[in-house]
């Protein structure tokens, strides 16, 4: 046997011998243990809790000072006259209440719908997936909602109703088309959060809640929704009806002129791609639990046998 063949399998014995290592210590690793910070009426609070309910607080805390103005938006001028802010304001055809009324509704809907038809009953439902798919709907939503609100702050650009809304004082002895960079809002007739909000156009946050549901639950409903007892066009239909209220949503703030193309465009490519991630982590999960059950089958077959 020649050298070359010596130093090739020796090569190999030591590959092994390293793979073999590593998959021993990754297997005597141990998972971190949970760790307890104190307890309230006896009951225990973990670390995980404390750190999940800060950040919700955060957050929430952020959302809320950012819709009622408390934290300053940017303040961007106008040219004189712009046509593209001289629209008049008549309000929204589907408002913010409406939108996550029929949010909530549609996840709720969407979500048992699928567990049900999937299981042929409502008490057989896969309780960990629901869950799954629930949590990843809120988490999506409050993100997408997050990054929406602060690139509202960060750009401030004016409504198509704006001069309507605002009546920016430095507006009326101005000559057209000369760019006005100082100005105050003088409209009394309005509350201040409406005068506030007519320079929060970009992006659409109408646009970015509702494609993101949209696309979500299409991705829920194609990959849970089973056609034996629902037939083969109530997958399509439900798709159809969560596509077309993401449109519904979405157009509707170009044809209320509450905003212009563009920050629907906008909104609707936060929606998706926020989806997106969101689906990618619903599939990771669901594997995962997936990989757990069988793995927990097989262990059970084995003590079985033994």
């Amino acid at each position: 046997m020649s050298r070359d063949q010596n130093s090739t399998q020796e090569e190999s014995f030591n590959i092994v011998n390293m793979a073999n290592t590593a998959v021993g210590k990754s297997s005597t690793h141990k998972a971190p243990k949970m760790k307890l910070l104190c307890s309230v009426s006896g009951l225990p609070i973990s670390l995980a809790v404390a750190v999940n309910t800060f950040i919700m607080i955060l957050v929430a805390t952020i959302l809320l000072l950012s819709q009622y103005g408390v934290i300053p938006a940017k303040k961007t001028g106008f040219y004189c006259g712009d046509p593209l802010y001289s629209h008049k304001y008549t309000g929204d055809t589907i408002t913010s209440a409406i939108l996550g009324f029929t949010a909530v509704a549609l996840i709720l809907l969407i979500i048992l719908l699928t567990e049900i038809s999937a299981h042929g009953s409502w008490r057989k439902i896969n309780r960990r997936r629901t869950w799954i798919h629930f949590q990843e709907c809120i988490v999506g939503v409050i993100v997408v909602f997050l990054l929406t609100a602060v690139a509202k702050l960060l750009v401030g650009e004016h409504r198509p109703h704006f001069f309507d809304v605002c009546q920016p004082d430095t507006a009326k002895n101005c000559t057209k088309g000369e760019f006005v960079e100082s100005f105050e809002c003088t409209n009394t007739e309005q509350t201040w959060l409406t005068v506030f909000d007519s320079s929060l156009s970009f992006p659409s946050g109408h646009s970015s809640i509702s494609w993101f549901l949209g696309m979500l639950l299409s991705y829920i409903i194609q990959t849970t929704l089973t056609t034996v007892n629902t037939g083969s066009l109530m997958k399509p239909f439900l798709i159809s009806v969560c596509l077309t209220w993401s449109l519904v949503c979405s157009l509707s703030r170009i044809t209320d002129r509450r905003h212009h193309w563009w920050d629907v465009l906008a909104g609707t490519t936060i929606g998706i791609l926020c989806s997106l991630v969101s689906m990618m982590i619903i599939r990771k999960k669901i594997l995962a639990m997936e990989k757990k059950v069988i793995d927990s089958e097989v262990e059970t077959s084995e003590e079985d046998m033994a």
